[in-house]
């Protein structure tokens, strides 16, 4: 290949994608600014979720979303996170939807200095005469007096975009120094 050929590509490559729209993350903050995520701007915000989440985002064509909830530790308590995972197991069940498969968890003991309990949780309901499969991606974090709660749902299979924004925004997770 030579050099003329190399450039030739390169410039052209710029030229069909200059017109293509940049996608940025924004940083957006919550519990009075005290803790962070990184959310695609193509992710639309939900002003009002009705489950209780302090932040909520639907994915693009609303195939997944992604919300935040903070439950609060009594002073000089430890939070048990696997506790709550089966907690928030059993409150799916509840509503209805079923637990696919065996729910995978583990314990990272410094997600962003914090210890916290990552779960993959696969779920089938029934619709109409469609059987629908998503999965849960949820990450309890503990933050001393609070616990953190990100959740990811999205359709299985997730398309390869959707996933990278849902795994890109719980490793954006920061808390403000």
């Amino acid at each position: 290949m030579t050099l003329s050929f190399i450039r030739a590509i390169v410039v052209t490559a710029a030229l069909l994608t200059a017109n293509a729209p940049v996608l940025r993350a924004e940083r957006t903050s919550f519990a009075k600014e005290r803790f962070s995520l990184e959310i695609p701007a193509d992710w639309a915000k939900d002003e009002s979720p009705a489950d209780g989440a302090i932040l909520h985002r639907d994915a693009p064509g609303e195939d997944g979303s992604f919300s935040v909830y903070l439950l609060p530790v009594k002073k000089d308590h430890r939070p048990d996170l696997k506790g709550m995972l089966g907690q928030r197991v059993k409150s799916i069940q509840k509503a209805g939807l079923r637990v696919s498969a065996e729910v995978e968890a583990h314990r990272q003991e410094n997600f962003d200095g914090k210890p916290a309990l990552f779960a993959v949780v696969p779920i089938e309901t029934d619709y109409e005469d469609l059987v629908i499969k998503f999965t849960y991606y949820l990450v309890f974090i503990d933050a001393k007096d609070s616990v953190v709660i990100l959740q990811a749902a999205l359709p299985r299979p997730p398309g390869k975009k959707l996933q990278q924004d849902a795994l890109g925004i719980i490793q954006s997770f920061r808390e403000s120094e």
